[in-house]
């Protein structure tokens, strides 16, 4: 709690113009944004060229910015909606040039390039939305948690007021349920990674 008291006053400072609670967002949060970025796209360059847009732009509009309840979760929507776009607009740009991208089928896709997929191709939107919509709302809830919210299952048992084995459990459970379905239907070649196939239906889910 002190923790996140202290993290609020440096965003109410960063509302009032104050320079260096921009710098104290910038260390306390950089690792964690960091590493969440990486999660969604395994692309360091990409993702630190968005955290130093977000900062900037931050500031930009500082006297406008909301007052919010918990930064951190504020800064890691802000980065997935930045690295979304990116890739969107890269997309853009290299299909217009070149086509679509091809994934070989001789090695495992990354994660920007599994996103990439996912934007172009209709069917398997809708294939990971089944999928999806097989899960119970409290599977949904917990996924959004771990893989978007970027919670540990201590914060995800907290918020949920469950046990964190409880909390594992059903991630894990609902990890392998969609792991399943989506193999079962899915012909497009892809690796049905856990963790890339939950953020791949979520992205859709938004």
């Amino acid at each position: 709690m002190l923790i996140e008291s202290c993290h609020n006053e440096i965003w109410a400072r960063l509302r009032d113009g104050d320079r260096e609670a921009l710098l104290s967002l910038y260390k306390d949060h950089y690792l964690g944004l960091m590493n969440y970025g990486l999660k969604l796209t395994g692309n360091k360059e990409l993702t630190n060229d968005c955290i130093t847009q977000i900062l900037l732009r931050l500031w930009d509009i500082r006297h406008r910015l909301p007052a919010v309840e918990n930064p951190r979760s504020y800064l890691l929507t802000c980065l997935r909606r930045e690295l979304f776009s990116e890739i969107r607009a890269e997309t853009a740009r290299t299909t217009g040039s070149r086509g679509l991208l091809r994934i070989s089928d001789a090695s495992e896709p990354s994660y920007e390039e599994y996103i990439i997929q996912l934007q172009t191709n209709k069917a398997l939107a809708e294939q990971l939305m089944k999928a999806l919509n097989r899960l119970t709302s409290r599977e949904k809830e917990l996924l959004r948690l771990k893989f978007f919210e970027d919670l540990d299952y201590d914060e995800i048992a907290v918020r949920c007021n469950i046990t964190k084995r409880t909390a594992y459990n059903i991630i894990h459970s609902a990890l392998k349920i969609l792991k399943s379905l989506f193999a079962a239907s899915s012909n497009n070649g892809l690796v049905a990674d856990p963790a890339l196939l939950v953020f791949a239906c979520l992205l859709f889910f938004q």
